[in-house]
């Protein structure tokens, strides 16, 4: 016997279904009956159907409330009425509980006059479970998927994407140029590393004589970013930059300056040698060999990581990836020609040239049952049947919107790997509707168990996909099961069935920033903290004077109901946010989660405006040490202060950091001469930037060791050198 749905769909007969709405009726109106007693009504019930003919929904819900009206169970059948009623008003009126801010986010996604009942039916795919999901709030594609689906042009469904990085030639710069213009046209945006492209003053075999070095490449990617129009949006960029390269200085101090590259974020790629030089106080070498010399500059690489510090501290960039840690941790690190280079424009994938991420999200706080209560239980369940639907979901968009990428060496790799991105959101309301107060000891516990059930679930997903549609093309067991990834986070079962099936898809979890669609869907973004708790907003009205009010999140308020309080009288726990939590707290439950996401994860430490330099070191030095694959730092009221301005009007910074000087020893080797030069550039940094004053290298007469200046004198580098010449 199967059920026909109300969208004509059949599923096969199952009168538990009948027994458990039935149940949660009596339990709404408190009466002392059993599931057990709910199935044996339910099989009452259903006893006069035939078994070999097929039965409509609406007449089982109608002989369910006729038999609880005839049962004189007057008190469950209103209430059965009443879920009935709700369930048709859902059906008809979606996400109808969504205030205006959240109703004008939705807006940029609308196809023009499209209702939410609409705009559901087009970017579900035809797919009744699927549109069951995210009328509950339980999943949503992200936002570029949203826009795409079920529109003409050339629009890309995937976010983000990541280029060919610009070798070093001019052909080759500009090759990337037009690539990067090209996708931003389609709707997608960009990553790329430069650390290619020769250092600035090197020798060019062109009328220049000399390069730009990197930053001028940079600016000019920035500019394309900028002038590259989208609807009614631009482009976002993601430069990279090694760690190792004789430029990074320059690099790292470019957005103390609110002019250069503004059209793009920046991230240091940071190697574990250089963290390891950096913890045990070594110099650190940065070099660059072209045709015509040898580049060798060496710093101390505590103070270089300190630049960054307060390069962060000061201005909110850059942030950085710890560039060996995404290549040694996800299913393809096995594979020769797989290396990572830069991520898409939020960090969330390291992706390969011309790598696509194709992404959604499953609201974590959508499968709490009994929420804000000690019987508050998590529905593992559901959990997973959502996962599988989602990763089915992602595969059928790289084959719907497989033709909308803008290069064919994108659609190419798309084929060949079929990566998807699988992430989460509303982490932090989880965390109040389980009484799990986020960073705790229990907190991480269940988010490690949450977690591992997710990979696997998604895992078998993509292996069962594999069953019917056939493995990625570039897919090897041998390889993939050899991955430190695959060891540590894939279970037995999960195993033997990736073992027989093989996987559809190469990747499988990404956690994204989530910042639209976890607005539509009214929870807190990514796996972050809450932002706040509440902030301030003013109203203007042309008939009243102006006034303030308060504006909560929606799962505290709920919480302070709950608990029969006052949203204010929350206790501690219930009020953690990003600005009050410690950043060892926050560290963990990224670490926690980073074990079983194959990609990475976009989320940004947001500390207090009285974090110093240091703090920010320890940041970057905690995250490498946890296993983090990257970390980004936004200090409140930093020069920078962007989107995520506290509620104060007045950004002045109250916490300046004083600025740091480096000193560095350079080398030049001409190749074709044998002649080598070589300098002290001492680094005076600002909070705009920075000035450096390059002398030919003089040793001391007393020691031998490098002269520097210091405090307006020459002095020796060596500690235990008394020399000292000064200009007075």
């Amino acid at each position: 016997m199967y059920v026909i749905k109300r969208n004509g769909t059949k599923e096969l007969f199952d009168f538990n279904k009948i027994a458990l709405a039935m149940f949660k009726s009596y339990k709404g109106v408190g009466a002392n009956v059993t599931l057990a007693d709910c199935q044996k009504q339910a099989e009452k019930i259903t006893k006069s159907y035939e078994k070999d003919a097929d039965i409509n929904i609406e007449q089982i819900q109608d002989d369910v409330e006729n038999f609880l009206m005839q049962s004189k169970h007057f008190d469950a059948a209103r209430s059965y009425i009443k879920y009935r009623e709700k369930q048709k008003h859902d059906r008809e009126n979606p996400w109808s509980d969504n205030d205006e801010r959240q109703d004008l986010i939705l807006q940029k996604y609308l196809i023009k006059g499209e209702s939410k009942k609409e705009f559901l039916k087009r970017v579900t795919l035809d797919k009744p479970a699927l549109e069951k999901i995210f009328r509950k709030k339980e999943a949503i594609f992200g936002g570029r998927n949203l826009y795409a689906i079920g529109r003409e042009g050339n629009i890309t469904g995937s976010n983000c994407y990541v280029t060919e990085d610009p070798q070093d030639s001019l052909e080759s710069i500009y090759k990337v140029d037009y690539q990067i213009a090209r996708t931003y046209s389609y709707g997608g945006g960009q990553g790329m590393n430069l650390s290619n492209i020769r250092p600035k003053g090197a020798k060019v075999n062109n009328s220049s004589n000399t390069t730009p070095g990197v930053m001028v490449f940079a600016e000019k990617y920035s500019h394309t970013t900028l002038n590259t129009q989208q609807d009614a949006r631009r482009g976002a960029l993601m430069l990279v930059l090694n760690i190792g390269h004789p430029d990074i200085i320059d690099f790292i101090t470019t957005k103390l300056d609110l002019n250069k590259v503004n059209g793009a974020n920046i991230s240091i790629a940071l190697t574990d040698d250089f963290m390891k030089a950096a913890k045990d106080n070594k110099e650190w070498v940065m070099n660059f060999e072209t045709p015509y010399e040898t580049i060798e500059k060496k710093v101390n690489a505590k103070e270089l990581l300190k630049l960054v510090g307060y390069a962060a501290h000061t201005m909110g960039d850059p942030g950085v990836v710890f560039i060996d840690h995404m290549n040694d941790y996800h299913f393809l690190s096995e594979y020769d020609e797989v290396k990572f280079t830069a991520t898409n424009p939020c960090g969330e994938q390291p992706l390969m040239a011309h790598g696509s991420c194709n992404l959604g999200s499953i609201n974590l706080n959508a499968f709490v049952k009994n929420p804000f209560t000690d019987q508050a239980v998590y529905d593992f369940d559901r959990f997973d049947f959502v996962t599988t639907e989602m990763i089915y979901a992602l595969d059928d968009l790289l084959t719907l919107l497989g033709d909308r990428h803008a290069l064919p060496q994108q659609r190419d790799h798309v084929t060949q790997y079929r990566e998807i991105g699988l992430g989460v959101m509303g982490l932090a309301d989880l965390a109040l509707s389980m009484k799990l107060p986020y960073g705790s000891k229990m907190f991480l516990e269940f988010l490690d168990k949450l977690m591992r059930k997710m990979i696997n679930s998604a895992a078998k997903a993509t292996a069962l996909r594999a069953k019917e549609l056939g493995v990625f093309p570039k897919y090897d067991y041998d390889k993939i099961s050899k991955s430190s990834f695959y060891k540590a986070a894939i279970d037995k079962d999960t195993d033997e069935l990736i073992k027989k099936y093989g996987m559809r898809n190469s990747r499988l979890l990404s956690i994204a920033p989530t910042g639209s669609i976890s607005n539509i869907l009214g929870v807190s973004g990514g796996v972050e903290p809450f932002f706040q708790i509440n902030y301030t907003r003013r109203i203007i009205s042309i008939f009243e004077d102006e006034k303030t009010i308060t504006v909560w999140e929606k799962t505290p308020v709920a919480l302070a109901k709950a608990m029969n309080v006052d949203p204010e009288d929350l206790p501690a726990w219930a009020l953690i946010t990003s600005q009050n939590i410690d950043f060892e707290d926050r560290a963990n439950v990224q670490a926690t989660i980073q074990k079983y996401v194959d990609t990475a994860i976009s989320s940004t430490f947001n500390v207090p405006n009285s974090a110093n330099v240091d703090d920010v070191v320890n940041i970057y030095t905690t995250a490498w040490s946890k296993g983090l694959k990257g970390a980004t730092v936004f200090r409140d009221r930093c020069a920078k202060i962007g989107i995520l301005a506290g509620i104060n009007e007045d950004t002045k910074d109250l916490n300046p950091a004083n600025p740091p000087h480096l000193h560095i020893e350079e080398k030049w080797a001409n190749k074709k001469t044998g002649v080598v030069k070589e300098y002290v550039t001492h680094i005076s940094v600002s909070p705009t930037g920075y000035t450096p004053e390059k002398i030919e290298k003089e040793l001391c007469p007393l020691c031998g060791g490098v002269l520097i200046k210091k405090q307006g004198c020459i002095q020796c580098s060596d500690p235990d050198c008394v020399y000292e010449k000064c200009a007075i």
